[in-house]
């Protein structure tokens, strides 16, 4: 697995003055137009209250639109599923209660997959940033007429 990116302020290595520009704008500008997310009708109470508290977190980062909330909503009922096995695992009475466990840490693999994937995970945001800061790779021609250019003008 590769090395997740790292925030321009946790980066120790060199960049140039263009490459810090460029990555503390996409940083900061990680933002989508204001959309209000609706809950599907399906979502169980437990997970609403959940999809409530994620979409309140979320909102300061500008990251999911309506495209996003069928996986929001998958994320927010797989956390209220955790969480409801967590408490039956803090109540003590439960009979199956190694089987709980690994439901348990099932749902975790599954939330931190879905977080990873809306972006929800400081790594997630800052593999985000990274890939908007290096912006569009250039195509071969692009490359050609740049070494061209470079080359006309004197700057080897």
């Amino acid at each position: 697995m590769p090395t997740p990116p790292k925030r321009l302020e946790n980066m120790s290595k060199h960049l140039t003055n263009r490459e810090i520009a460029a990555r503390k704008q996409a940083e900061q500008g990680l933002r989508r137009a204001r959309v209000t997310l609706r809950a599907p009708e399906w979502l169980s109470p437990s997970a609403r209250a959940v999809w409530d508290g994620v979409k309140k977190k979320a909102r300061k980062l500008d990251l999911l639109d309506n495209l996003d909330a069928e996986m929001l909503a998958v994320y927010c009922d797989a956390l209220a599923h955790y969480q409801a096995a967590t408490r039956k695992l803090q109540r003590g009475d439960d009979p199956a209660e190694e089987e709980t466990v690994k439901q348990a840490q099932s749902w975790v693999r599954l939330i931190s997959a879905y977080a990873e994937k809306l972006g929800l995970s400081p790594n997630a945001r800052a593999r985000l940033a990274k890939k908007k800061a290096e912006g569009p790779l250039p195509d071969d021609m692009e490359l050609l007429l740049g070494e061209v250019t470079e080359y006309v003008n004197g700057e080897q």
